[in-house]
């Protein structure tokens, strides 16, 4: 009995140890994320998420007979998203009304950063910025109701840090 009791507290003493190596891991990777000045939102929701990419393919609007061409800009922070993606920042177009810009989304164990927004998304939509057209494509859409939300306490501070990272690391 008591190699037993010995047995179980071990496997949870590796458990926890695991559990805490790739939440350790995990922030380590993307540092700028700080949780614990943020409100979690949304949860039972299911959500649409598609994806998108830098190019002019994924970034035009038509507004009356005009087309604007919103190719590799981000709609706030002023930071190309090309660059974004080269600096290992995971960014999700969202509706505004629904996420604050600056929010941090997490899907399947990724955290994306709220910082474009889009005529198409509406409601609870997530469109993923992918590298190129053809992942686009690839990631289709999908349905999940496995979607973490967090809103930051001041969404404009989350923005000021992702754009001085951003532009940091590429201008070295």
């Amino acid at each position: 009995m008591k190699r037993l009791f010995i047995g179980i507290l071990f496997i949870s003493g590796l458990a926890l140890l695991a559990f805490t190596y790739q939440s350790d891991v995990l922030l380590r990777h993307e540092p700028w994320i700080e949780l614990s000045n943020t409100q979690k939102k949304y949860q039972c929701v299911t959500w649409k998420i598609t994806a998108y990419c830098p190019g002019s393919c994924c970034n035009k609007s038509v507004i009356g007979t005009k087309v604007v061409d919103y190719t590799n800009t981000a709609a706030v922070g002023g930071v190309k998203l090309t660059t974004l993606l080269d600096n290992t920042i995971n960014v999700v177009a969202v509706d505004r009304s629904i996420i604050p810009l600056g929010s941090i989304v997490k899907y399947n164990n990724t955290y994306y950063v709220a910082l474009d927004t889009g005529s198409a998304i509406k409601g609870f939509t997530l469109d993923i910025l992918m590298p190129n057209h053809e992942q686009t494509e690839k990631f289709g859409i999908h349905y999940s109701d496995n979607i973490e939300v967090y809103i930051p306490h001041n969404p404009a501070q989350m923005i000021k840090k992702v754009k001085k990272i951003a532009l940091e690391y590429s201008n070295p």
